[in-house]
């Protein structure tokens, strides 16, 4: 029974993702041909060029929600309770740890993610004012 209900609802879901591609392609070539031709000169397109429009305009410009940010870093949304689970693991793991492992877990941690610390940039302004 489980079964057939997610068949279901797969199909549902792909004639859904169907129409909506179909209503943007016709939107975006409704507005294209209505616009372009007159403000520009330039010519009309068909539907399925519309449909390689919206397809290079994801791509350049990304697909939203599928980022590291998402919604935004600020938002009340998924991806603020993701970030709130996350911040609260680690500042458990953090506490557990003695002074050494602590700087040596950052010392990891920045050097992996290609961050400077206030203390490397003091290292580095005293090497290059020895120099």
């Amino acid at each position: 029974m489980r079964k057939k209900n997610w068949v279901k609802y797969g199909i549902g879901i792909f004639f859904a993702g169907a129409a909506m591609i179909a209503l943007m392609g016709l939107a975006t070539m409704w507005l294209w041909n209505w616009l372009v031709p007159e403000l520009f000169s330039g010519s009309t397109i068909t539907f399925f060029q519309a449909i390689g429009l919206i397809a290079l305009g994801k791509l350049l410009t990304g697909f939203m929600g599928m980022g590291r940010h998402g919604w935004g870093k600020h938002s009340n949304g998924w991806n603020h309770k993701k970030e709130m689970y996350w911040k609260q693991k680690m500042e458990a793991k953090m506490s557990s740890m003695t002074e050494e492992e602590r700087e040596k877990f950052k010392r990891y941690y920045y050097d992996r993610c290609g961050w400077k610390t206030k203390r490397d940039e003091a290292v580095e302004d005293k090497t290059q004012a020895q120099q």
